[in-house]
């Protein structure tokens, strides 16, 4: 019996081992710059992507933003129509999903993902003197 619990219990650690590596792998989503895009579209086409960047350019006519992405060497037109956060804007960071659109020659973003310096600048404290 002790055989038989030593067995059930390794295949499903190596089970639960297994999950847990597989799940972690699928839920970490990474982003590409326009510099890997670029150097290998293919590996791109007809996928959903990230791609991250500073925005370099910036025009908007109601709901509907053009602007260019860039990585310092290479930049990617974007087009995006919703409304962006509030953090977007140009010189920002930013990160676009969704996809490539070789005809157009332009990435169409779904969605919008502003970066936000990592360095925090707490507000100035005012102290009133009386």
């Amino acid at each position: 019996m002790n055989k038989s619990f030593a067995l059930a219990f390794l295949v499903v650690s190596v089970v639960s081992a297994y999950l847990i590596i597989s799940g972690v792998k699928e839920s970490v989503e990474f982003y590409i710059t326009p510099k890997e895009l670029f150097s290998n579209p293919k590996k791109y086409e007809e996928k959903r992507l990230r791609v991250g960047g500073y925005v370099s350019s910036l025009t908007a006519d109601g709901l509907d933003y053009f602007f260019v992405l860039t990585d310092g060497e290479f930049s990617i037109s974007v087009t995006f129509t919703g409304v962006p956060p509030d953090l977007f804007g140009k010189a920002k960071g930013a990160i676009v999903e969704g996809f490539w659109d070789k005809e157009k020659k332009i990435f169409v973003a779904k969605k919008i993902m502003a970066k936000h310096s990592e360095e925090y600048h707490p507000p100035e404290i005012k102290i009133e003197r009386r």
